[in-house]
């Protein structure tokens, strides 16, 4: 390991592609014993910095464009480095299962990050100071085994026998609300899954979006309420405003949490809680938008085995959230808008006959 300062700090590297939060821990973290030396933008930024100058301890999030923070992980690790790495992540750490992954390849420990208020500055910043101060000396590949012991997922609760076996998570934003339409509109009422949708759309708007798909569908379409349970042929559409949660039960949690990549509702968000709890019977779908939303979710989707289309860039209006996903790798098929529900519909019938 590199010397450290004159000081005897310990150099974290921060990687993060938040200005807020990059200020935010910068702020909460420098101390006599900790600074901060550098920061990431993304896992490919990360890596490169990492050869240059290797810190004591990486502060690290997983929902980064370009290359995200379990992809960093891994390749790491291919590298033969295994650097302290904590996650500073809003994910719950009640069993979710993109957090176990993140320990089980490299990860040390992890400190999440809710609602910031300044009741919970003072205990945040005694948190991350403490663990950085304990990961600065631990020996990573052990650390991380005793982590996995301490960190296991809840016991799935028992699903109503109505609710879907699949579902069909689709993000969608700029110039998304006529390809959400023609979509939807080709499903047939019989779909054997359950389809959440989250487009960027302000609070107030969602409802009306909802009604008039329900007009225009044979499938039933209707904006989310807390409680509703994912059923066939049934279409969920996040409300404005809100992310939209996939609980243990099959049912949908409205969060009223931090925007992701500036955005509230977040397809990543109801992506990968889709993921945690349908697993292999998950299908995402990216449509036309700007930014990265959702391709931090359709990397979670094909990480739990899952299939993943996204609209092609010739059709797009924005090609931004398809884009990030293909350079996530996360995307199985890329295809435009009419060819769209016959590979969803091939990839739900798979499902129901295996």
């Amino acid at each position: 390991m590199l010397a450290k300062s004159i000081s005897s700090q310990i150099n974290v590297l921060i990687i993060n592609d938040s200005n807020y939060m990059i200020t935010l821990l910068k702020d909460l973290i420098s101390s006599e014993t900790v600074q901060v030396y550098d920061v990431a933008r993304d896992g490919i930024d990360a890596l490169r910095k990492i050869t240059m100058q290797k810190p004591d301890v990486i502060l690290l999030d997983l929902e980064m464009p370009h290359m995200d923070g379990l992809t960093f992980i891994e390749e790491m690790v291919k590298r033969g480095t295994l650097i302290p790495t904590i996650l500073v992540s809003s994910f719950s750490q009640d069993g979710a299962k993109i957090v176990l992954d993140a320990l089980e390849n490299g990860a040390i420990d992890f400190v999440p990050i809710s609602q910031l208020n300044p009741e919970n500055m003072t205990i945040l910043k005694e948190t991350l100071i403490d663990k950085i101060n304990t990961a600065a000396k631990s020996d990573p590949q052990k650390a991380v085994l005793e982590k996995i012991k301490n960190l296991k997922p809840k016991r799935k609760a028992l699903v109503s026998p109505q609710a879907a076996s699949t579902v069909v998570a689709i993000a969608s934003s700029t110039g998304g609300p006529s390809v959400v339409q023609s979509i939807l509109s080709a499903f047939p009422a019989d779909i054997h899954a359950g389809i959440l949708v989250v487009q960027h759309m302000p609070k107030g708007f969602t409802k009306k979006f909802a009604e008039r798909l329900n007009e225009n569908c044979e499938i039933n379409v209707k904006e989310a309420q807390n409680g509703d349970l994912i059923t066939e042929g049934t279409a969920l559409v996040a409300p404005g405003d809100m992310h939209m949660e996939v609980d243990s039960q099959l049912r949908i949690k409205l969060v009223d949490g931090p925007k992701r990549f500036g955005v509230r509702p977040a397809a990543n968000v109801t992506m990968i809680s889709s993921a945690e709890y349908f697993g292999t019977n998950t299908i995402g779908v990216t449509l036309t938008g700007m930014g990265h939303d959702g391709a931090f979710g359709m990397k979670t989707i094909k990480r739990r085995g899952g299939k993943t289309i996204a609209q092609d860039e010739k059709s797009s209006v924005v090609f931004g959230m398809a884009r990030a996903a293909c350079e996530l790798n996360a995307v199985d098929k890329l295809l435009p808008p009419d060819k769209i529900p016959e590979a969803v519909l091939e990839e739900v019938q798979k499902l129901v006959t295996e």
